[in-house]
């Protein structure tokens, strides 16, 4: 098994900081004439806020003071009546705090705050039961609300933390995904994660792919893409927060029945991928291979594809056609599309692709007007931008050539450029 090493991120390093910041404030409170905490809870407080993104620090932020507040409450007061009653038998001590831990839970349901019910219950029993026989357990009660802000204060301020650095947010920037943004199958964390800060900065940061938007979605879950994504190798532009088609480019109608007729001449099957209002319907007949069989089955219960038997399709001169898909063996594919470019020639286009079968081949027949050059042009416009940025794994066609297999080398190569009086084509 090969080691994947990743880069070290800020984050890390910030975390580092951010404990080491706890414990000299922790040395110069013992310089003080009073009774020091402890930086243990301090640098636990730290820790946690480090989060990825400004809302879910704060958020930690908040749970941990909640928590902390309220099982430092409860841990206050159930000390004061054990003083009070003046009990000291240590198994009473343990299983009274077990029985305290209810409403301590309870507590924080009721002020809607489930998520610090853990803190709660960790601050309340680390004073009930750690602290319960001390000369002065009131004082650790204090200094453990006092250590636990002091270490919030620390990590949120490390965390928010950003050198002064200017992001082009006038430019759109287009990435492939195949080899250039993934090279794994999925986007790595890191690269979630830098491509969302720099999109909630205001970088127009955007998708071009062969891919349907069901493979997109999967791929690049966790990316909180704002703007409409080319898809279909450039026949729809989708809306991935509205989860709508916006722009789409037909094969027509004569020519669509035609590429049919002819895949069906040649012994095989074929995907027809219609529009239905505003619904993508993909309609299959009698598969003719094992590699479309387990292609349905894998694809049938997505909720981004809709497959329907070609039974119930009523083929008319209304129905928009985007494009269809042919998954066939090397020779059968040759074999195709030699005949359709014979037959149809410019009144189509013909992509050929890898597939996931070991063996098999994807050709799919669009419309010539259905490419990614073309459906830019209305991406900008959706973007209102003018100029725009392409990163992609075919030297010559794009602004950006990727060639070492892309993944998080392009997001990094993305920063450097998006980076006001940072970009360079030339690279």
């Amino acid at each position: 098994m090969k080691l994947i090493f990743p880069p070290i991120g800020a984050r890390i390093i910030k975390s580092s900081i951010a404990v080491g910041i706890c414990m000299t404030v922790y040395f110069l409170r013992t310089l003080l004439p009073i009774e020091n905490g402890i930086p243990f809870y301090g640098a636990l407080a730290a820790l946690w806020c480090m989060q990825p993104y400004d809302d879910t620090t704060k958020n930690n932020a908040v749970q941990r003071s909640v928590g902390t507040l309220i099982g430092a409450a409860y841990g206050l007061v159930f000390l004061l009546i054990f003083r009070l009653i003046n009990i000291s038998v240590p198994m009473i001590f343990y299983i009274s705090a077990s029985a305290v831990i209810i409403p301590v839970i309870y507590t924080t349901v009721v002020f809607n705050k489930r998520n610090a019910s853990f803190f709660s219950c960790v601050v309340f029993l680390s004073i009930a039961l750690t602290h319960s026989f001390d000369n002065d357990p009131y004082l650790f009660v204090l200094n453990r609300v006092i250590d636990t802000f002091i270490g919030i204060i620390i990590g949120v301020t490390v965390n928010d933390f950003r050198l002064p650095i200017k992001h082009d947010t006038d430019t759109l920037y287009v990435s492939g995904i195949d080899d250039v943004l993934v090279s794994s199958g999925s986007s790595s964390d890191y690269s979630k994660v830098e491509l969302n800060r720099l999109i909630r900065r205001g970088v127009k940061f955007t998708i071009s792919t062969t891919h349907t938007p069901a493979v997109l979605m999967n791929i690049m879950k966790g990316v909180e893409l704002q703007l409409p994504v080319i898809v279909m190798d450039g026949a729809a532009l989708y809306d991935t927060k509205g989860k709508q088609y916006l722009e789409m480019i037909y094969l027509p109608p004569d020519v669509s029945y035609e590429a049919e007729r002819i895949i069906g001449e040649c012994g095989l099957h074929c995907f027809v991928n219609v529009m239905l209002d505003t619904t993508l319907l993909i309609y299959y007949g009698d598969f003719r291979n094992q590699a479309e069989k387990e292609l349905f089955e894998s694809y049938r219960h997505s909720a981004y594809r809709n497959y329907i038997s070609s039974l119930f399709r009523r083929t008319d001169s209304k129905e928009r056609v985007l494009y269809i898909t042919v998954l066939a063996d090397s020779s059968s594919t040759a074999m195709l599309e030699k005949r359709l470019r014979e037959q149809l020639g410019e009144q189509i286009r013909i992509s050929i692709s890898m597939s996931e079968f070991d063996g098999f081949l994807y050709l799919k027949v669009f419309s010539p007007l259905a490419s990614k050059q073309n459906m830019m042009v209305k991406l900008k416009e959706y973007a209102k931008v003018d100029e725009a940025v392409t990163f992609g794994s075919i030297e010559g066609q794009y602004d950006i050539y990727i060639n070492n297999g892309g993944g998080n080398g392009t997001v990094k190569k993305l920063k450097k450029i998006c980076r006001i009086n940072g970009r360079d084509f030339k690279e």
